[in-house]
């Protein structure tokens, strides 16, 4: 899905905040400085989501962008971004160094950690953003790469470079499905620049099928509350089969089924124990975190915990007194 966003569509005297409100809810939280007479603001923004990676082109005046510490903090989704340089010339600063970028060329940098953005002559770059625990790599080797420039001068990013720039500029052609296939090659390309001229480049050769146990459960975790999870819903975003699922799953001695009622359970058992307690009625609660049926949820709280789950609101006062 592409979305397409200018400032040419907004009154001048609001450019300003709507720019700023685009970039904070639709790219990532951040401080936004930008020219102070309305009339210089001009963005064209365009957006795209690949699978899990985002690709957004911004052609604006120059600006300057600030991750503060607090942003950086109060982030519960840590990504990682990859600037391609269209044209002209901008800086990334982070961990007390600095990449300085022209046309061609590409750095990263970590949302969990400050970061500054100089576009001192204007903005005409790709950002491609990932959440970090789809790159599945150590902190360290993440940390080594911030703030340096990556390509196009080595092999592996000179490949990253050329295949990044046509994926920004194809984009609004792919349909569903080829976006689908493309997602999972386009994670593997940006984890092997990163690798690349690392310390640890032996991690570039690594596969992800290395740590796809714990992205499933990562995934799975984060759709607990789905009603629609389901081994298929999994394996299709991870570009696995079934099959292989369920093998990987076995690996860490988890069954699908039981894991997810299990979690599913703990989250309403955590639920119910607050105090004081929810104005939220059980049949409510069980069907937010993925359970069909009340009836059902019912029967299997009873099972695990002994209680139902209105004996077990019940005594939650009284245990905390």
């Amino acid at each position: 899905m592409t979305t397409t966003w200018q400032t040419a569509a907004v009154p001048l005297a609001d450019r300003a905040d709507a720019l700023r409100q685009t970039i904070r809810e639709r790219v990532v939280p951040v401080e936004l400085v930008l020219p102070r007479r309305p009339e210089d603001v001009h963005a064209d923004v365009t957006i795209t989501d690949i699978g899990s990676v985002q690709v957004s082109s911004v052609r604006a005046n120059p600006a300057t962008v600030h991750r503060t510490t607090r942003l950086a903090g109060a982030d519960d989704e840590p990504v990682l971004f990859i600037s391609l340089q269209k044209s002209g010339e901008s800086t990334v600063v982070q961990d007390g160094r600095g990449a300085v970028l022209r046309p061609g060329s590409i750095a990263c940098y970590d949302t969990r950690r400050p970061y500054t953005l100089l576009f001192e002559r204007g903005v005409d770059t790709h950002f491609f953003r990932v959440p970090l625990r789809d790159i599945a790599l150590p902190d360290e080797v993440v940390r080594q790469a911030v703030a340096r420039v990556l390509g196009p001068g080595g092999a592996v990013s000179g490949i990253a470079v050329d295949y990044l720039t046509r994926l920004a500029e194809t984009r609004t052609q792919l349909d569903a499905t080829a976006a689908h296939l493309l997602a999972a090659p386009s994670l593997e390309l940006i984890r092997a620049v990163l690798t690349a001229e690392s310390d640890r480049p032996a991690l570039a050769a690594g596969p992800l099928h290395g740590t796809l146990g714990l992205r499933v459960l990562a995934h799975m975790r984060d759709h607990l509350a789905d009603p629609d999870l389901s081994p298929a819903s999994v394996a299709r975003a991870h570009h696995i089969s079934v099959r292989h699922l369920y093998a990987t799953l076995a690996r860490h001695g988890i069954g699908f089924g039981d894991w997810v009622r299990t979690e599913r359970l703990d989250a309403c058992r955590r639920e119910l124990s607050r105090t004081p307690p929810a104005t939220e009625t059980i049949a409510a609660l069980a069907q937010r975190w993925g359970f069909k049926s009340p009836a059902h949820f019912s029967r299997a709280f009873k099972a695990a915990y002994g209680m139902s789950p209105r004996e077990w609101r019940a005594q939650v006062p009284r245990a905390h007194r």
